[in-house]
């Protein structure tokens, strides 16, 4: 299945167990090899920057793409724990 990233832009984000994450803000992407490295997110639920050692700054977190299990009209991720970063 193949996805613009320009439809992913805006898309809610769960987790496998149903919870909201945040909102799909841009990408992070590798410009030489074109991969997408991970998925900038705005909007973030504070209990998710909780569970992931983030401190709410009312900025967005970077999580990686790897984390992401699939694309449709929502993003749904992994139940697996992930780092996430505060985006710069």
């Amino acid at each position: 299945m193949v996805v613009r990233l320009s439809e992913v832009g805006g898309l809610e984000v769960f987790t496998e167990g149903g919870k909201h994450v945040g909102v799909v803000e841009d990408f992070s992407i590798d410009l030489e090899t074109g991969k997408v490295l991970g998925v900038v997110l705005s909007k973030v639920e504070d209990e998710f920057l909780r569970r992931m050692g983030v401190e709410g700054s009312g900025r967005g977190v970077i999580i990686p793409y790897e984390a992401i299990k699939s694309v449709g009209d929502i993003v749904l991720m992994k139940s697996t724990t992930y780092g996430a970063q505060e985006e710069i």
